[in-house]
């Protein structure tokens, strides 16, 4: 592994995290507050413009954070958790298995591979393993423990993590992912999850 390498997996890992707490559940007022510290940046590639959605659509808030909270809470649940069927169905199971269901084979398939690659999944049965947000904390796991290994010197270690996380971006999230991502672009009526949704496109597509 090159250090550049290293270096962009660095800034991967911020963006990661981000649409971790985006997807995972509504986003707090502490979370918020944290984007309005954000800066916006040229739009050179399709991960920049999701990005200034994003910030542009907190920014423009600033001043009613409690109750942009309160909306963005509604959008959630619209997009992610119904009542009906949401729009934006967050788990990969539904675009992967032939039958749409929820808990399949695919479920017990990354289950498999987040134990194998050493993680203990946090909620473990608040949250199907195959949710978005799951997934995204299995990449931003993987990431962490590759930057520390190459930090350490141990390049062995590195290579390894960095191989599993290209397996399981090429064999399982990419192909379900970027589907997932234009649903949530084609159907949220808000740019914070708009701008979230171009972001995870882009990512899933590198």
């Amino acid at each position: 592994m090159e250090l550049a390498m290293i270096e962009n997996m660095k800034d991967e890992r911020y963006l990661i995290s981000l649409l971790k707490h985006v997807f995972w559940a509504e986003p707090t007022q502490e979370l918020l507050t944290q984007l309005l510290e954000g800066k916006t940046v040229e739009e050179v590639s399709d991960v920049d413009r999701g990005l200034n959605m994003l910030l542009k659509a907190v920014a423009a808030n600033r001043d009613r954070i409690a109750a942009y909270a309160e909306d963005l809470a509604v959008e959630f649940t619209r997009l992610f958790i119904g009542p009906m069927k949401p729009p934006a169905v967050p788990f990969s199971s539904v675009y992967l298995d032939n039958t749409g269901a929820l808990m399949t084979e695919i479920t017990i398939d990354v289950r498999k591979r987040y134990l194998s690659a050493g993680m203990a999944v946090k909620d473990l049965y608040s949250l199907p393993d195959d949710h978005i947000a799951v997934e995204l904390e299995f990449l931003n796991y993987l990431t962490e423990k590759c930057v520390d290994a190459f930090s350490a010197g141990d390049q062995e270690t590195a290579s390894r993590l960095f191989e599993t996380m290209e397996e399981f971006t090429r064999e399982h999230f990419s192909r379900w992912v970027p589907q997932f991502a234009q649903k949530v672009i084609d159907t949220a009526e808000n740019d914070f999850y708009r701008g979230a949704g171009h972001i995870l496109l882009a990512f899933a597509r590198s």
